[in-house]
């Protein structure tokens, strides 16, 4: 019997179906696991949120950081001008009239400790943002693609973290001069080495799980899986490190002040007031000790802050 197109059509049209159900059923699994997804990552944050309203060591941190970004903020409002100049009461110790004391030019102690926060909060904040985006750069590339790549890039790094940060930061400061960007950027640049082994180790523990091998079986490319695929699992590893490096940031753009290489007077900045009026520390302690417990109490708030998101991270 002679089959006729019509006939020889059919099979084709049930072909065609069954594909298109297939792939409508392939799509409506991979919504359904989506949701699965986002209702699960909802679940954790919620977890972790409450989990770190729970935690006496990172509320104490955050309330401590919270209260001098509220006085880099606002303490101008509060105090007087911490560039006001009274010769007539220079060297006056601790009274009601000015709580912390003045210092050789007169100037309200109290009110330069608390603008004192101003810069530093730029500062380290700006640093270690720009030490996460090109460590974390770093780190993903190296991680992902492994072999030469990884060798090439982390004997580059070793030679980095060899540098001692201050050192090389003074001379780089020294060459290029003191601007707050140009700290800004030294500082990120030194700390990219070290956030670069952390996140590559992290990422070295994501490459293999299944949704990467998912991924890349569906052809994504590297730039995508990287991206959207394991870097919001790494996420906690990289929150954690960012605290260290602020705490460090913090400590280091002070030290850099401390020796000349940060702002110039009459800036109110921790570290240039700790170094310009050292001299005084015989006979007006209160000039220095301020200014050195204030950096010394936003230090510990960070440290404090990083030991909470540790614990909760790892339970």
């Amino acid at each position: 019997m002679e089959m006729r197109p019509a006939d020889l059509r059919e099979p084709d049209s049930d072909l065609v179906a069954q594909q298109a159900d297939t792939a409508a059923d392939r799509q409506a699994m991979v919504a359904q696991a989506d949701s699965a997804s986002m209702l699960e990552q909802q679940r954790q944050r919620r977890y972790l949120a409450k989990a770190l309203l729970r935690s006496p060591t990172f509320m104490t941190g955050l309330l401590i950081v919270l209260f001098w970004i509220f006085m880099a903020v606002f303490s101008t409002f509060i105090t007087q001008s911490p560039f006001d100049v009274d010769a007539a009461v220079s060297l006056q110790a601790p009274s009601a009239t000015h709580w912390f004391g003045t210092d050789d030019l007169g100037r309200d102690v109290l009110a330069r400790t608390m603008a004192g926060a101003r810069t530093v909060l730029i500062i380290a904040p700006l640093a270690t943002f720009l030490a996460l985006l090109w460590g974390g750069i770093i780190g993903l590339v190296s991680g992902f693609y492994r072999g030469m790549t990884d060798e090439i890039i982390m004997r580059l790094v070793d030679v980095l973290l060899a540098l001692p940060v201050i050192i090389t930061s003074i001379l780089i400061l020294s060459l290029l001069g003191k601007s707050l960007a140009i700290v800004i950027i030294v500082i990120g640049a030194l700390f990219t080495p070290v956030v670069s082994r952390t996140i590559r180790a992290a990422v070295i523990g994501e490459r293999e799980r299944e949704y990467v091998m998912a991924a890349r079986l569906r052809g994504e490319r590297s730039a995508f899986v990287m991206a959207r695929e394991i870097l919001p699992n790494i996420t906690q590893p990289i929150i954690v490190e960012g605290t260290i490096r602020l705490g460090y940031a913090v400590f280091t753009a002070a030290t850099l002040s401390f020796l000349g290489f940060g702002l110039v007077p009459p800036s109110p900045d921790w570290g240039l007031t700790i170094a310009t009026e050292r001299i005084f520390l015989q006979i007006a302690p209160w000039t220095v000790l301020f200014p050195a417990a204030a950096l010394a109490t936003l230090v510990v708030g960070v440290n404090l802050i990083t030991d909470g998101l540790s614990r909760v991270f790892s339970k």
